[in-house]
């Protein structure tokens, strides 16, 4: 609240007349300042005290340099608090913590509900997701073994195919060098033994 809202509000209490609302806001605060200014302490039953601190010549330091400087006297206003206005405050701030409090447990009352709902949701869906991995690995190891199988059952059988092929070639070679070195021995003979005939 500014001067002018506190104006205000008091217009409202005094029917309307802003005029005296004014008059009565700076009288009050015109009184306060002169008493201080004099040396005199204010004091308002329930409301508080406003006084006056002397401070005396002093040395002091400049925190952003380190260097060390003279300050002189100074008066300061200070404002003390009465008890009813602590009161107030105090049952103001119980309030608001009550209210505070209230707002904290409704805050930390919805996420638990929600987890008392998404609760069962989670489990079933973490329940659907094992299940569906154990199917998962289960069908995966039937086909590896599967697969495994009939690569393995491929490979043998390219590999005997092979074996038998090479085999083949291999005596089909045998039997060729054979017959020719038997058909030219078989020449050989036939030619060694009759001498050739002379004219």
């Amino acid at each position: 609240m500014n001067k002018s809202e506190l104006v205000s509000r008091l217009t409202a209490r005094l029917d309307g007349d802003r005029a005296k609302a004014m008059a009565a806001v700076n009288g009050v605060l015109e009184e306060i300042e002169q008493s201080l200014a004099r040396g005199e302490k204010v004091s308002l039953l329930g409301f508080g005290t406003f006084d006056r601190r002397e401070r005396g010549p002093r040395t002091a330091r400049n925190p952003a340099t380190g260097e060390t400087i003279q300050v002189g006297a100074s008066v300061a206003p200070v404002f003390r608090a009465g008890a009813g206005l602590r009161q107030l405050l105090a049952e103001a701030a119980g309030t608001a913590r009550s209210v505070a409090a209230q707002a904290t447990s409704a805050v930390t009352a919805v996420p638990a509900m929600a987890a008392g709902v998404t609760a069962p949701a989670i489990k079933a869906a973490t329940k659907a997701t094992s299940q569906g991995s154990k199917a998962g690995s289960k069908g995966s190891s039937k086909a590896s073994s599967k697969a495994g199988s009939k690569a393995s059952v491929k490979a043998e059988s390219k590999a005997a195919s092979k074996a038998a092929s090479k085999a083949e070639s291999k005596a089909a070679d045998k039997a060729r060098t054979k017959t020719a070195a038997g058909g030219a021995g078989k020449a050989s003979n036939k030619t060694g033994g009759k001498s050739p005939k002379k004219g």
